[in-house]
């Protein structure tokens, strides 16, 4: 069952809505880097991840923002605000890993959060969640050079991959941390030196 998952994640979640979910939602497979929404494209769906992982950044000025991830079992912040909201999506979401999503329909969502209050209790922890995750971010945008960023980036990514040995080029580091691939490129030296991080090919090892 599509919903197996959710008990497990949320084992205090209604019987009726459990089976609602069964009926209307949508299990779909998504490839590494496939986009799940683009910035500028209405939302149809509220994506629950069942497997794998998920970016979410935004764009201004022709440059990405690294947002937060998305792991099993949570829902994104921003697909939340669009559940009263018809507007475009002022974000992106791309998954990191072959992954399977269940996808909520929205206007269902709409009618779930109003009939199960156990709906309610999982969107605004979900909420809260990646919330302090925004903050996270901006904080580190503020107050961290971006030395302690890309060592906050690597150990986050080695976290989701659950592996020290990342498979990430300079320019796709550059293109979430928001800078050149070149300044990213001499970080990795200085990193290197520190013995934080050893490059092994293409593939970068976080030590």
């Amino acid at each position: 069952m599509k919903t197996d998952f959710l008990i497990k994640c949320y084992p205090n979640l209604e019987k009726e809505l459990l089976q609602e979910i069964e009926n209307y939602s949508l299990l779909k497979t998504f490839t590494s880097k496939e986009y799940i929404v683009k910035q500028g494209q209405n939302i149809r769906y509220l994506p629950v991840i069942y497997n794998g992982c998920v970016k979410v950044f935004c764009n201004e000025d022709s440059i990405d923002f690294l947002l937060y991830f998305i792991e099993s079992g949570e829902s994104c912040i921003y697909s939340f605000a669009h559940i009263h909201d018809t507007k475009p999506a002022e974000f992106s979401a791309i998954t990191e890993l072959d992954s399977e999503l269940l996808l909520l329909p929205i206007d269902k969502v709409m009618l779930w959060i109003k009939k199960f209050p156990s709906l309610n209790s999982i969107i605004l922890n979900n909420y809260k969640k990646h919330y302090n995750d925004l903050l996270n971010t901006t904080k580190q945008i503020i107050c961290y050079n971006l030395e302690d960023r890309l060592i906050e980036y690597l150990k986050t990514k080695s976290k989701l991959k659950e592996s020290n040995l990342l498979n990430l080029s300079h320019q796709n580091i550059a293109k979430d941390l928001g800078t050149s691939r070149e300044v990213i490129s001499r970080l990795m030296k200085k990193l290197s030196v520190k013995e934080i991080v050893k490059q092994e090919g293409r593939k970068i090892k976080v030590l």
